[in-house]
């Protein structure tokens, strides 16, 4: 009688501790996010151009690139902030705000090459020497050197900063890769941005969608799952920190990861080719 007293204190112990576990990644992750959505944005004079052209052409998870192309003012405006940002030696600003830095960077360079291309139907129509791809064309020239938007994203923002969450913040133009915030990237707010940009893709079915027997992701975790294993120990982990109600599905071995496919098309705007 005492052996089965004992197994249902057991039982009920490890009951309440992941009851316990679950309402505390619950706490976390809403914490989190009502933190990004309610805390005053403290934007840098510096991006402010470019929050201003994205407040303007973003629409959803698409941005209006035919409505800028025809608004030589705002291209101009952009073209302006990407050269302001040039002659910035990043090397200077803080650990936060050099993030951003290189995030609005990233973000604006690619607006760019797509603008000065445009029409695209795919930023992968756009070629250096007819053979390589976009990410290949010089679009930035900092400290005297010129990047294009491979080393920008590889040699600087995953290597120095060592965040899988940019891979939720950076965009390709695509509609395959995670949304373009409507606003710039802020130093004083990166960690909180950041922790918005994830959330908000994670809960998108277009990017991760998970039911009883399936657990379909955007193929950025397929292509950067060094990062995510890095950050929080797997993949499945890192997902449970922001999908805590999915967490049994999420660490059942038997139902695998599964990866979407990709869509190269342009994000344009509905209503636009």
């Amino acid at each position: 009688m005492e052996i089965h007293h004992t197994q249902a204190n057991q039982k009920i112990f490890l009951f309440f501790r992941a009851l316990s576990t679950y309402l505390l990644f619950i706490g976390i992750v809403f914490i989190n996010f009502i933190t990004a959505q309610e805390m005053p944005r403290k934007l840098e004079p510096l991006h402010q151009p470019f929050d201003e052209i994205l407040m303007k052409y973003v629409h959803g998870t698409t941005f209006d690139y035919e409505k800028l192309y025809h608004t030589p003012e705002d291209v101009n405006k952009l073209d302006h902030y990407i050269h302001t940002l040039e002659e910035i030696n990043p090397d200077t600003l803080s650990r936060s705000k050099a993030l951003a830095y290189w995030i609005n960077l990233y973000n604006a360079a690619t607006l760019q090459l797509v603008i000065h291309h445009y029409p695209v139907k795919s930023i992968k129509e756009i070629k250096k020497w007819l053979i390589f791809p976009p990410w290949f064309i010089d679009v930035v020239t900092v400290k005297g050197e010129k990047l294009n938007l491979f080393e920008i994203e590889h040699g600087i923002i995953r290597k120095e900063f060592r965040d899988s969450r940019i891979h939720f913040a950076i965009n390709c133009a695509s509609r395959g890769c995670p949304p373009l915030w409507n606003h710039a990237y802020s130093g004083e707010n990166i960690k909180q941005e950041l922790e918005e940009a994830t959330y908000r893709t994670l809960h998108d079915s277009r990017w991760v969608a998970i039911t009883e027997d399936a657990i379909r992701l955007t193929k950025i975790f397929e292509w950067y799952e060094a990062d995510f294993k890095k950050d929080a120990g797997s993949i499945r982990k890192f997902l449970v920190r922001y999908l805590p109600e999915k967490q049994n599905i999420l660490f059942n071995p038997n139902i695998p990861l599964e990866y979407m496919d990709y869509d190269w098309s342009l994000n344009q705007s509905k209503n636009h080719p």
